[in-house]
């Protein structure tokens, strides 16, 4: 069963959502943009996350434009996406990450893992632009939505190394 979008804002399951009557939607809440990041290192991932190191990251500015409306023109190429919105996943529920049509008809891509039950805290994606020509954005434009699952039970729950995240620049180390 997919949980109504009003209902994940009502219950709290996402948050920080600032335009809910534009976002809530009947299958989810779409996200919006909070900032784009650009991978500086490489990542390093094991089996048992005894060696893991996130890749290192670097915030892309918001130039002004000369009219006053700041924009970001993204060249082809992946970037790390940072949502504005948070949750709250209950331990009966899981995530999933969708790409908006209008993204995806402009030549760009999103792509996420599934959001654990039990899991708090910031909302990322990878943003792959495969348009030769580029991607404009502008502040808080809707990429995604996020759709939530109702699970058969409740279970343990997420707690990992991303748990209760404020932003995506700081996991804690392991």
């Amino acid at each position: 069963m997919i949980l109504p979008g009003r209902s994940l804002i009502t219950r709290s399951i996402i948050r920080n959502v600032k335009y809910p009557t534009l976002q809530a939607q009947p299958c989810g809440v779409d996200l919006t943009l909070k900032r784009i990041l650009k991978w500086t290192s490489p990542g390093i991932i094991d089996l048992d996350n005894q060696l893991r190191q996130p890749a290192s990251t670097e915030e892309l500015p918001f130039p002004v434009s000369k009219e006053n409306t700041p924009y970001l023109d993204l060249t082809q190429g992946s970037y790390l996406v940072e949502f504005n919105e948070t949750v709250s996943v209950p331990l009966d529920v899981m995530g999933e990450v969708f790409v908006r049509s209008s993204l995806f008809r402009s030549g760009v891509t999103i792509h996420a893992g599934v959001m654990d039950s039990g899991y708090e805290g910031a909302v990322g994606a990878l943003m792959q632009v495969v348009n030769p020509t580029g991607l404009r954005l502008y502040p808080a434009a809707r990429l995604a939505q996020l759709v939530f699952h109702q699970m058969s039970e409740e279970v343990e729950g997420y707690n990992g190394v991303y748990q209760g995240m404020t932003d995506l620049r700081s996991p804690k180390q392991s």
